[in-house]
Order: structure tokens, then C-alpha cells, then sequence
């Protein structure tokens, strides 16, 4: 006859569970330790020239465009550096990331925030440049989207718009474009002037020419000192990277 079975004890029980919260908590524990030590080791290697920012690869939060996927890629460091488009930081800053980006990709959006973030926390260490990549067979809205960040910074107010466009990333109809012109207190009669006549079509599409020229094959895509890195990276590494340059 089988021996009967007898039930844990609720003391047994609370022991298991204390120690299945223990293993839990040490696992996440040692998680963020290799976090934390991969990225200041990553920010020595920087400092030491031990690695190069172009060798990362962030590729799990990039939107590649497949038109562009058979150009032949550029090599080396390229100038990409522009007086003319929207940029926060000292223009002598040691550092200088030139950013291509689309308003209608989410990865984009991710590094739009973590940047204008840094941007005001180290504008002595490094300037950020923005320049329009808009992927049109992915996202039909960005090209008229970018038009309308450029229509906006002819009021000075390009940083604004560019955070209402990324933060209604799922609406960006030609009415909303209009509404958000409102929304900021811009002249909107001069915006619509702007954007109804097409004007700066041209100034977008140079952007993406440049990039790519540069070797640029989806969004978003850095370039630090001219050495490309693909996908939104971390904003912690973002941060190595920053602090590791002298």
C-alpha cells in the first residue's frame, strides 16, 4: 500500500519561495554587473583606441532599406559635417555625430529621445547633427514629414517639431502636419506657405543623397568623426562613447 502523501508545511513552503526570490535576484544582479562592466570596459578600449565605434553593430534596432541593400558601401571616414542643418553643441566639440534619421521608423524615434537627451546633458563633448533619411518605400509619410521639420526650422524651431513628430510617429497625415504648426505657435499661414509649395523637397533629398553617397542603407545611422555605426544604440553606451572621447 502506498504511503500517503503528506502536504508541505506552509513554513516549507515559504522557504522555497524565499529561495526562488534569492536565485531570482541574483541572477538579475549579475545581469546588470555585466552590463555595467562591458560598457566601462567598452569606454577604455574607446579611450585606449582599442576599438573602433564603426566595428559596433546595433543592427537589431535598424530599419535597413532593401532598394539601397545592392549600392556598393563607401569605405573610410567621410565629411559629412553641414552648417546648414539643425545641430545642438559647441561646433568645436572634440566629438561630432552627424545622425541620418526618418521620422516614420520606430528605431529612429528611440534615438531621436536618447540623443536630444545627451545633446543637453554633454554639449561641451559633442555636437549632434541631424540630416533627413527618409525611407520611402517603408514609410510613405517621412519625406513630407521631413519637409515639415524643414519648414519649422525656418522659424527656429526645428527641435520642437522634430520631438511632436516622433512622439505622434503613428499619425503623421499632412493635416496633422498642419495641426502640429499650430500646436507650437508657429506663423502657420508662412508654414503652410512652406511645405504646400514643396520648396524644401529638394534640401531633403540632398540629405538622403548624402547619405547615400556615405554608405547609409537604413536609419538610424551614426557617423562619429566620420566612422559609420549602424542602429540605435543604448543610451549607457551612447554615454561610453561620448565620455571616452579626450
Amino acid at each position: 500500500m502506498p504511503s500517503p502523501i503528506v502536504p508541505l508545511s506552509d513554513a516549507h513552503l515559504h522557504k522555497q519561495r524565499n529561495w526562488f526570490a534569492t536565485i531570482i535576484t541574483l541572477a538579475v544582479i549579475l545581469l546588470l554587473g555585466a552590463f555595467v562592466w562591458r560598457v566601462l570596459t567598452l569606454a577604455q578600449q574607446i579611450r585606449s583606441g582599442a576599438v573602433d565605434p564603426s566595428t559596433f553593430d546595433f543592427k537589431q534596432s535598424f530599419t535597413s532599406s532593401l532598394r539601397l541593400s545592392a549600392i556598393p558601401l563607401t569605405t573610410g571616414n567621410v565629411n559629412l559635417v553641414t552648417t546648414d542643418d539643425p545641430s545642438l553643441g559647441r561646433a568645436d566639440a572634440p566629438l561630432t555625430v552627424v545622425e541620418f534619421a526618418d521620422f516614420g521608423c520606430p528605431f529612429s524615434r528611440e534615438a531621436g529621445f536618447t540623443l536630444r537627451e545627451l545633446s543637453l546633458r554633454y554639449p561641451e563633448k559633442f555636437r549632434y547633427i541631424y540630416r533627413d533619411f527618409p525611407i520611402g518605400e517603408l514609410h510613405p509619410i517621412a519625406q513630407k514629414a521631413a519637409e515639415a521639420a524643414e519648414c519649422a526650422s525656418e522659424q527656429g524651431r526645428f527641435w520642437e517639431y522634430h520631438d511632436k513628430l516622433f512622439h505622434n510617429q503613428s499619425d503623421l497625415s499632412q493635416e496633422r502636419l498642419y495641426e502640429f504648426a499650430t500646436e507650437l505657435n508657429l506663423n502657420t499661414q508662412t508654414f503652410r506657405e512652406c511645405l504646400d509649395s514643396g520648396r524644401k523637397r529638394e534640401e531633403v533629398l540632398q540629405d538622403y543623397q548624402d547619405g547615400i553617397d556615405a554608405g547609409v542603407r537604413g536609419t538610424p545611422t551614426f557617423f562619429f568623426n566620420g566612422k559609420k555605426v549602424e542602429g540605435a544604440i543604448p543610451k549607457k553606451t551612447f554615454e561610453a562613447l561620448i565620455n571616452a572621447v579626450p
